[in-house]
């Protein structure tokens, strides 16, 4: 694709967002330069009159936000924990984190379009996609080309965010330590363990973590805890890294089991009809 092409797509997207290619010569070095991307999750505005293209607008971030009703950040540190491109990262940082480390491995390692291609041929030959993790060729641990974004984005927010390279299951405690406020923001649902996953964020846990993932309900059984098991041939979305989704008496239980003191649930459940199931967002909020 050249550089016409990449100006061509760019004027599409952002007549999308309201903005127009930036008249600053800074501005379009730095537009050039998102526009080279191959993918935003998130629409970050960097500033000289860009915002990154993500699939996650302007507006369903703002909501979204709205909807995690974060604690007072001043002066705390915290943990996002699937930071992709950082947008809760330089928010945190932007309403006065003191210190906000942004932990990924999967996303920032992960070769999108590798990956676009490995599910193609998976749909050509009419077999389920292998969980990414499993499909070596997939990944760039040297170069990763996943944390492009990111490294972009916080290079023109002039931050002091700090990346850290490391899998949730893996990393080390000790190392990483303790953080007032740990968000895990849309990642829950990829777990293949959410219990393990979930003991690994309350050690990281100081005061709260805040949690939103996919949520089920089923009509009639709103008290009792279940999880939805996606299986491989009927993975969420078509997703092969989607593995569970819990109801709301299923997470406060996970995130009791897990050693949290306190669960309030955020999200008021869908009301479907008895024995009919309903997916939603779910947001919690869980005290050490």
């Amino acid at each position: 694709m050249n550089r016409q092409d990449l100006h061509r797509i760019g004027r599409r997207i952002g007549a999308a967002f309201g903005i127009g290619v930036p008249k600053t010569e800074p501005g379009r070095a730095l537009y050039r330069q998102v526009q080279a991307l191959p993918i935003w999750w998130h629409s970050i505005d960097l500033g000289f009159g860009v915002v990154t293209p993500g699939r996650k607008t302007p507006a369903f971030l703002a909501k979204e936000l709205a909807s995690l009703r974060l604690p007072d950040l001043r002066g705390r540190s915290v943990l996002d924990i699937g930071a992709w491109d950082g947008f809760y990262s330089f928010t945190a940082e932007q309403r006065g984190a003191a210190r906000v480390v942004a932990l990924d491995s999967f996303v920032w390692a992960l070769d999108w379009e590798s990956k676009n291609r490995y599910k193609a041929e998976c749909k050509r030959r009419g077999v389920p996609p292998e969980p990414f993790d499993r499909v070596p060729e997939l990944w760039r641990f040297d170069t990763l080309p996943g944390k492009r974004g990111f490294d972009l984005a916080r290079e023109a927010l002039d931050s002091r965010v700090e990346p850290l390279v490391r899998d949730l299951m893996t990393a080390d405690t000790a190392e990483i330590g303790q953080f007032d406020v740990v968000l895990f923001l849309g990642v829950l649902y990829h777990m293949e363990n959410p219990l393990e996953a979930l003991k690994r964020v309350r050690q990281f846990t100081g005061s709260v973590a805040v949690i939103e993932t996919e949520a089920m309900a089923i009509g009639g059984f709103e008290q009792r805890p279940f999880c939805e098991f996606f299986p491989p041939r009927a993975k969420l979305l078509g997703d092969p890294t989607n593995f569970w989704a819990p109801n709301g008496p299923a997470l406060v239980g996970l995130c009791e089991a897990a050693g949290f003191s306190r669960v309030e649930l955020l999200t008021t459940p869908p009301a479907p009809a008895v024995g009919q199931t309903a997916r939603y967002r779910l947001i919690a909020h869980a005290f050490a």
